[in-house]
C-alpha cells in the first residue's frame, strides 16, 4: 500500500500543476506562524471512497475533488484529518463516510512528498472521527502508538509559538483537536476549541505543547452556513480574522498569534428524518462565497500573513456547476507569502534581470507576460497589479 501512495505521488504530480517547492525561497527565519498557509478541509475526500459508500459519500461528504497527492502537487500544506478506529487500523473518514485513505498512508504520503521536497513541511489538523468508530475506546491508545513509530522519528516537530521555517523543513507538524494524551507525544493539542462567532471565544484558544507550555490560537471554525444570514456572517468571520493575521505583525517571539481559519462551511442541507445532513453542494457554495472573500482581501489591502486556512474544493476553480475558484485562492495564498516580503523588504533578493531590463517579473524572478494581480517587479521597482 505504501509503494502505491508513493506511485501516486509522482502520477498525480505529473497530472497537476505543480507547487511542490514553494517553500524554498521563502527566508528559513521567517516565523511559521506569519505565513500565509493554504489547507484542505477534510483533505482526503477527494481520494475516493470505501466501496459501497460512494454514492450516499458523493452527496453528502465530499469537500474535496483531487487526491491529497493532487493537494500536495498544488501546493496545499495543511490538512486537516478525521482518523476513526477499525478493527486493526485507522481510517479517515467525514463523520461516518469512510475515506479510501488509511491514517497511516497519509502519513507515508506526506513523508515520501517531503523527502522529494525537503523545503516544504506539513500541518496536520487532527479530528477523531468518532462517528465512524468501530471500535470505541482506543483511539487515544491507537495514537499515541502510531505517532512513536521509529519510521516518524525526526520527521515530527514539537510545536513551539516562535516556531521559524528553518527548523520545520521537511517535517510534519501535528496538531490535535482532542486530548489524547495528558502531554501530546508530539506537536500540539488545541485548549478551549470554538465553533462560534464570538471573538473572544476565538480569541481563547490555546496550543498545548509538549513542554506543557500553551501558546494563543485564535480559531475561526464556524460551520453551518444554511440558516437565514448565516453565510453573511461566516464571511464577516472570516475577514475579520484574515484583517487581524494581516495587521498582526509580531516583532518579538512573545507577541506572536498562530491563526487557525476555516473557510470551510455547508451553505446547503438535506432534510432527513427532522436532522440537517450537510450537502457537498452546500460546501461548493459555501466556498464560492469564502474563497471571494479571501481573494478580495487579498488583492485590496496591503500584504500580510494570511495564517493556515482551510478550505474546500481546493486546487481546482470548478466543482460540479460551481465556480469555486480553489486553484486561484491556493495560488493567491502562496504568492501572499513573496508579497509580504517584498512588501517588507524590498526587492534585493530577486534577480538581477528583474531589476534591470524593464520587462515584468513575479518575486520569484520569474518573466510574466500578462501579470494578473499582486505586487511585480518592473524596471526594478515594485508594481501592484489589483
Amino acid at each position: 500500500m505504501r509503494k502505491l501512495m508513493f506511485f501516486a505521488v509522482l502520477l498525480f504530480a505529473s497530472l497537476t500543476s505543480s507547487a511542490d517547492d514553494w517553500m524554498r525561497r521563502l527566508p528559513s527565519g521567517t516565523y511559521v506562524a506569519q505565513l500565509s498557509i493554504p489547507g484542505a478541509h477534510d483533505a482526503c475526500t477527494g481520494s475516493g471512497w470505501m466501496t459501497g459508500t460512494s454514492l450516499l459519500a458523493d452527496r453528502y461528504a465530499r469537500t474535496q475533488d483531487l487526491h491529497i497527492s493532487q493537494l500536495w502537487a498544488a501546493g496545499i500544506r495543511a490538512f486537516d484529518l478525521r482518523p476513526c478506529v477499525y478493527s486493526d487500523y485507522m481510517n479517515i473518514n467525514h463523520g461516518i463516510m469512510p475515506t479510501n485513505m488509511h491514517f497511516e498512508d497519509v502519513l507515508h504520503l506526506l513523508c515520501d512528498s517531503l523527502s522529494q521536497h525537503p523545503s516544504e513541511f506539513a500541518v496536520i489538523h487532527l479530528l477523531h472521527a468518532t462517528d465512524g468508530d468501530m471500535v470505541k475506546d482506543v483511539y487515544n491508545e491507537r495514537l499515541v502508538q502510531l505517532l512513536n513509530q521509529d519510521w516518524l522519528k525526526g520527521r515530527l516537530v514539537d510545536f513551539r509559538r516562535d516556531l521559524k521555517l528553518g527548523e520545520v523543513r521537511g517535517k510534519i507538524l501535528v496538531l490535535s483537536r482532542d486530548s489524547y494524551a495528558d502531554v501530546p507525544v508530539t506537536g500540539g493539542i488545541f485548549r478551549n476549541w470554538t465553533g462560534e462567532i464570538n471573538w473572544a471565544k476565538q480569541m481563547g484558544v490555546r496550543i498545548l505543547a509538549p513542554n506543557q507550555t500553551q501558546s494563543v490560537c485564535i480559531v475561526q471554525d464556524y460551520a453551518e452556513t444554511h440558516e437565514a444570514g448565516a453565510l453573511d456572517n461566516k464571511v464577516a468571520a472570516l475577514e475579520q480574522l484574515l484583517e487581524f493575521a494581516r495587521t498582526h505583525v509580531a516583532t518579538t517571539s512573545g507577541a506572536i498569534r498562530w491563526i487557525l481559519n476555516f473557510a470551510s462551511a455547508y451553505s446547503k442541507v438535506d432534510d432527513l428524518f427532522g436532522n440537517k445532513i450537510s450537502l457537498a453542494d452546500g460546501y461548493r457554495d459555501n466556498a464560492v462565497h469564502t474563497h471571494a472573500a479571501i481573494l478580495r482581501h487579498l488583492r485590496e489591502k496591503t500584504p500580510g500573513p494570511a495564517g493556515i486556512i482551510l478550505m474546500d474544493y481546493v486546487g481546482v476553480d470548478k466543482s460540479g456547476d460551481y465556480e469555486v475558484r480553489g486553484k486561484e485562492v491556493v495560488d493567491a495564498l502562496i504568492q501572499n507569502n513573496y508579497d509580504f516580503i517584498s512588501y517588507q523588504t524590498g526587492i534585493a533578493d530577486t534577480p538581477q534581470s528583474a531589476q534591470s531590463d524593464g520587462a515584468c517579473y513575479d518575486l520569484q524572478g520569474r518573466r510574466i507576460e500578462r501579470p494578473t494581480h499582486g505586487l511585480y517587479i518592473v524596471g526594478g521597482k515594485k508594481v501592484v497589479v489589483k
